[in-house]
């Protein structure tokens, strides 16, 4: 049997995730006596200043933000030459496994957006960018894929880690496909961007939510650069027969080219994705269905009186 591996004063027990940018360990802080989530990043991002520059400051940024949807960050820095993030451990399931299991209802999706649209909100107000909101970043808790479909809190993950990108650093390592399938096409252009650019993404991400597809499913990098700068915002109606009308503007408008074309905020395109659900008929009740959440509406109270509805009878002798 394998020891778990030392790294300062972490036991990395198990890899619970990982991607272009590193690996997260369920790991034991020896130091404090409790078990956390440790991302460890990848051995060359040490090498870039500008990158150990930002990590350091972006990491303290998120490391004070409150927001319920934001996982508490404990600690943070550089052991043996790589830098991590020691963060609050959390049991769930990222939203990409669960869409891969469970279709979730209309109502489901747009809450678990507006849940994601707190957490930026907030970043946002202290100045903080994500640049990476794709569904692998979003944590659903939950014990099973399908018990977070229906009801998880979620969690949007990742802050202060994500690659510099733009530019001729469109190729450097840590852009993979799965962040270029929800980058604002600014980003990819090397233009000035801010905020607006996690709309864009969030947008991106609401039509996953909804239809189970990326709005652009290709394997292709470039392909995939050309289609976020140049094809129109897909339709989520074209996959998913039963949303609402309305929708497909929402995830268009959030999908914008042009950021001044966009909602503002992440709150406001949440705010968008709700009124088009309160505009619309409830659904039928599907017991069947975990991923399913009925809304109820209120049952009519009866108006005032507005007089007898028949003439009334003559009076009696």
């Amino acid at each position: 049997m394998t020891e778990p591996e030392l790294f300062g004063p972490y036991r990395l027990d198990t890899v619970i995730g990982r991607g272009g940018m590193g690996e997260v360990f369920r790991a034991f802080d020896t130091r404090r006596n409790r078990v956390v989530a440790v991302k460890r990043m990848s051995k060359h991002l040490v090498t870039d200043p500008e990158y150990r520059k930002r990590f350091r400051r972006e990491s303290a940024l998120a490391a004070m933000l409150r927001e319920p949807h934001i996982i508490p960050i404990h600690d943070y820095g550089e052991i043996d030459g790589q830098l991590y993030i020691d963060m609050r451990l959390v049991e769930g399931t990222d939203l990409a496994g669960v869409l891969k299991r469970v279709q979730l209802s209309v109502e489901r999706a747009v809450d678990v957006v507006s849940q994601i649209a707190d957490a930026l909100d907030a970043a946002h107000a202290e100045g903080l960018v994500h640049r990476d909101v794709k569904p692998s970043n979003a944590l659903l808790v939950g014990t099973s894929p399908e018990e977070a479909a229906s009801r998880g809190f979620v969690y949007l993950v990742d802050f202060g880690v994500a690659a510099t990108l733009g530019g001729t650093t469109l190729s450097r390592p840590g852009l993979a496909v799965g962040s270029a399938a929800y980058m604002a096409p600014e980003r990819m252009m090397g233009d000035d961007w801010d905020s607006r650019a996690d709309v864009y993404s969030l947008a991106c991400l609401l039509y996953e939510t909804l239809t189970g597809r990326r709005p652009y499913p290709s394997d292709d990098l470039l392909t995939l650069l050309q289609a976020h700068m140049k094809a129109p915002p897909p339709r989520a109606s074209d996959v998913r027969r039963d949303l609402p009308p309305g929708m497909d503007q929402v995830v268009a408008t959030g999908m914008a080219k042009l950021p001044n074309a966009r909602f503002s905020s992440a709150g406001e395109l949440a705010d968008a994705a709700r009124a088009v659900l309160e505009r619309a008929p409830a659904p039928p009740r599907n017991p069947d269905d975990v991923a399913t959440v009925v809304r109820r509406r209120p049952t009519p109270r009866p108006g005032p009186a507005r007089g007898p509805a028949t003439p009334p009878a003559p009076a009696g002798p």
